[in-house]
């Protein structure tokens, strides 16, 4: 097949990731994501021991895992009809392990909200984005929030599971992508999660690791592409100020390009400057497709590269 396998059915997913966002309905119920966080909520014991989060873990994501993919090894590509078939499932899988579109979309409704004066609106679609009570926040804090999460779900959505579908396949993409369904329904620091919820946590910084950090670089990268030159020094300086070990490196990395400072009362102050107009907001979200064109761009070639060269798993997937 002169274009690799796994480069067309990303390019299926990428479409149905356009086509619908928004899982509703039956669609919704069995989303790999929905299910998981479900699954996770219903073990969850408070105050439990570090080995019952273990065991949360594996009964949460293992099953959910195996049942999505199992297909993708085990139904032989004998013909071209069942090839074309397991291509679209292939893109399905990869389409549930990312989300680009429902989260631009959000931001430009808030944006919209905000310029036509609805606060109430522009309030209710912040909230979607974030675990922070936004409607005791001022507004320029509730721009902050909105930013936060556009670049911190730019990691957690789309630019690592990519990641780990150029290294794993789609594996690979949906585990990353049910790690941090774990990490988002239980990995808190504070009681009654902490001792619970410290292997969600654990693995998902982990997976972030490498991904956040490479984002990082990609949005200050997308900054000189929109004729915003990065600040080094303040994503030197903030990368380190969150409490996760990733979240500040593309938080950092986005303040650098915006000039503005990133701040969640009490928690953490993120850049130089003042908080975030309008414009800000404006600006964030260009910056977040162009870094995220930048992300898929490198997906792209490395998916190319790794296919022609027959790497691990994907020399399978040709």
């Amino acid at each position: 097949m002169g274009i690799p396998y796994l480069l067309i059915a990303l390019a299926v997913a990428l479409l149905m990731d356009y086509a619908y966002p928004m899982h509703r309905g039956f669609m919704y119920l069995i989303h790999p994501v929905h299910l998981t966080y479900s699954l996770a909520i219903r073990l969850y014991r408070p105050y439990s021991g570090r080995a019952w989060g273990v065991v949360v873990w594996l009964l949460s994501t293992l099953p959910i895992l195996i049942a999505y993919t199992a297909p993708v090894f085990i139904i032989p590509l004998g013909n071209a009809s069942i090839a074309i078939i397991m291509l679209i499932y292939v893109g399905f899988v990869i389409k549930l392990s990312i989300s680009l579109r429902l989260l631009l979309n959000i931001a430009w409704d808030y944006v919209k909200a905000v310029e036509s004066g609805d606060l109430t609106s522009a309030r209710g679609l912040a909230q979607q984005l974030v675990r922070r009570n936004v409607w005791v926040l001022d507004e320029p804090h509730v721009h902050s929030a909105v930013i936060e999460s556009l670049f911190e779900s730019l990691v957690d959505g789309f630019s690592s599971p990519l990641l780990y579908l150029v290294i794993m396949g789609p594996v690979g993409a949906m585990l990353q992508r049910l790690a941090n369904t774990m990490d988002s329904a239980l990995g808190y620091i504070d009681e009654p999660y902490r001792r619970v919820g410290w292997f969600s946590a654990k693995v998902d910084s982990i997976l972030n690791y490498v991904p956040a950090r490479l984002t990082a670089l990609l949005i200050m990268l997308a900054g000189l592409l929109i004729g915003r030159r990065p600040n080094l020094g303040i994503y030197l300086r903030y990368r380190s100020a969150t409490r996760s070990i990733n979240a500040g490196h593309p938080l950092a990395a986005a303040s650098s390009v915006l000039g503005v400072v990133l701040e969640k009362v009490n928690e953490y102050r993120v850049g130089e400057g003042e908080l975030p107009s309008y414009n800000d907001l404006l600006t964030a979200i260009k910056l977040a497709e162009a870094a995220s064109a930048l992300v898929l761009l490198v997906t792209v070639s490395c998916l190319a590269v790794a296919s022609s060269l027959k790497l691990g798993l994907l020399g399978s997937l040709i």
